[in-house]
């Protein structure tokens, strides 16, 4: 007979059905393997993260996640793909709060509440691997390292929110786009050799003005001055860095 816990685990697509071309992944195959909250557990605790994890997906672009005020029930690793959070203004605007890449972790905004905040949505192909947070806090009790890593991702998301939130009402639009930049560095999605490099955007430049709190024409403006500059080469979905040292000296400068 089949138990719980395996019926939890069997692949759910975004509909919720059985999909029968797509596996569990094996974390030791993973593409977010050492970015995830596995990274850093033995084997065994490995073991009890895997019993309460199940793949969903794949999303296909402009798919839902979850959708704010859905019940929170669950955590969400990123195992492929990009994904944005959005609300919207008392106008109706749509406005994006974060993009999510391989092996982060999506949702932890609404840990306390009882829904959603958010409306989280598949940029692209995307496959994640979900946590009921429920299971997850019981386990945190048993696995102490666990537990610290989850503390130490969301310590990383108060001081990003802060850097980029908070202290990036004060900056200037090429210093909130060159802290974007940076970031996208930092999440290694972006393809690079030596100095220079190249990242195929999974959102749209209105995404991205919308997430640094700029007009579109502003961001363009922004834009064309850092490609005048000789630091990008601004394509319609791709950047081409051609001076990466120089995106990293003005943000820290």
């Amino acid at each position: 007979m089949t138990s719980e816990i395996d019926e939890e685990n069997q692949v759910l697509s975004p509909q919720g059905e059985s999909s029968e071309d797509q596996s569990e992944q094996d974390c030791s195959e993973c593409g977010a393997k050492g970015r995830c909250l596995r990274e850093g557990l033995g084997e065994e605790q490995m073991q009890g993260l895997r019993k309460i994890t199940r793949t969903l997906g794949p999303f296909k672009p402009g798919e839902n996640i979850f959708r704010v005020e859905d019940k929170f029930k669950s955590l969400f690793v990123i195992q492929s793909g990009a994904v944005k959070i959005e609300t919207a203004s008392f106008e109706g605007t749509k406005l994006v709060d974060g993009f999510f890449f391989r092996g982060d972790l999506v949702g932890l905004e609404s840990i306390g509440a009882h829904q959603y905040g958010h409306d989280a949505i598949a940029l692209e192909r995307t496959l994640v691997c979900e946590l009921p947070f429920d299971h997850l806090e019981s386990l945190c009790s048993f696995v102490p390292r666990l537990q610290r890593k989850l503390m130490i991702i969301l310590g990383q998301k108060i001081r990003y929110t802060n850097d980029t939130i908070v202290h990036g009402r004060y900056m200037s639009a090429e210093k909130r786009l060159l802290s974007f930049l940076q970031m996208l560095c930092e999440k290694k999605i972006i393809e690079k050799s030596d100095n220079t490099g190249s990242v195929q955007l999974p959102m749209s430049k209105g995404d991205i003005a919308s997430y640094l709190g700029l007009r579109p024409e502003s961001l363009s403006r922004t834009l064309t001055k850092l490609q005048n500059d000789g630091i990008i080469r601004n394509q319609t979905k791709k950047i081409e860095f051609l001076d990466i040292k120089a995106i990293l000296q003005q943000v820290c400068g």
